[in-house]
């Protein structure tokens, strides 16, 4: 049977490695200092034979590596480059969750950054004039790498819920893991970005068979991400709009296409270049306190339950310049 191909995509690449639920948990646990089996199990309450599996894979695609135990400790893991540049990602998924999940508890959690001391949100900036990032403030053209390129097969053919009722304490993912935590969801979502409204459109971009996409562009309607307009009456068609909430998926996007591009990427360069409109420039994406401004390194933030300092909650929202961090 001869390989079907799609465009090449960092966003698509990024998901065919760590686009599941449970390794972006796993991840997200890492990145919060969990080192051993028993941390992840305890953690994100995971059964052994899954934590195995996701454990190895993600050992095997180089985002963790095995350390040796010593004396009576067991074996670890730790993050290697690659993984620990997931960080930002992990965030935008904070983020997220904290503006639009209706779980109280996902909602009152607060991320503070050590540097400035404040609770603050994450915010995904231009690193060269850092204004916050909008999907109508970035074009993008094809970039070196654009080709076609082999599909990945996927891992399940079907969506599998995550249940979090065993994590304990809060976590960088929530319960949009649900939803966002399958590679077919995200690029549909990330079609919308690239001006594909229409079910043709989707379908022929990636490759996805009819009942898949159907069934994820129900389910990012249902989840208010998406809305369903007809424009055509006769016979009667239908596409697919991105609503707020949909366009506040972007900063996830941008976040999972800069580490694609850096880690995936052929020899021949990026499948895509952004560039700001606002500065001008080509576009690198960094992850700041919205408070100081400051870069954002996961030793130096601290994700506890409670809300944030009333002064850093007023400050956010209003659309300004993220200040610099001299």
């Amino acid at each position: 049977m001869r390989a079907r191909k799609i465009p090449a995509n960092s966003v698509a690449r990024a998901l065919a490695k760590v686009g599941d639920r449970w390794s972006l948990l796993i991840l997200g646990s890492a990145f919060q200092g969990a080192k051993r089996f028993d941390d992840w199990q305890r953690g994100i309450g995971i059964s052994s034979n899954i934590l195995t599996n996701r454990l190895n894979h993600l050992v095997r695609i180089g985002c963790l590596e095995r350390v040796p135990g010593g004396g009576s400790r067991s074996a670890g893991y730790r993050l290697t480059s690659m993984g620990a540049d997931l960080y930002p990602v992990a965030l935008m998924f904070w983020r997220f969750d904290r503006q639009w999940s209706t779980n109280r508890a996902l909602k009152s959690a607060t991320l503070t950054h050590g540097v400035c001391g404040c609770g603050m949100t994450p915010v995904l900036v231009c690193a060269r004039c850092r204004e916050p990032l909008h999907a109508r403030d970035v074009r993008y053209e094809p970039g070196p790498g654009a080709a076609l390129e082999r599909m990945p097969p996927p891992k399940v053919s079907r969506r599998s819920l995550v249940t979090l009722d065993g994590a304990q304490g809060p976590g960088l993912f929530g319960d949009s893991i649900d939803y966002f935590g399958d590679r077919w969801t995200q690029l549909v979502i990330a079609s919308a970005f690239l001006g594909l409204r229409r079910f043709s459109d989707i379908q022929e971009r990636w490759k996805i068979a009819p009942n898949i996409l159907a069934d994820r562009l129900k389910l990012l309607v249902d989840q208010g991400m998406l809305e369903r307009r007809a424009y055509q009456a006769n016979p009667e068609r239908f596409e697919y709009r991105l609503t707020p909430k949909g366009m506040d998926i972007y900063p996830i996007l941008l976040a999972l296409m800069r580490w694609g591009d850096r880690w995936l990427a052929t020899k021949a360069g990026a499948p895509l270049i952004l560039h700001h409109r606002g500065c001008g420039r080509r576009l690198d994406p960094l992850a700041v306190c919205d408070h100081c401004g400051g870069v954002l390194d996961r030793h130096d933030v601290e994700l506890r339950p409670g809300t944030p300092p009333a002064a850093a909650q007023a400050a956010r929202g209003t659309g300004r310049r993220v200040r610099r961090v001299p």
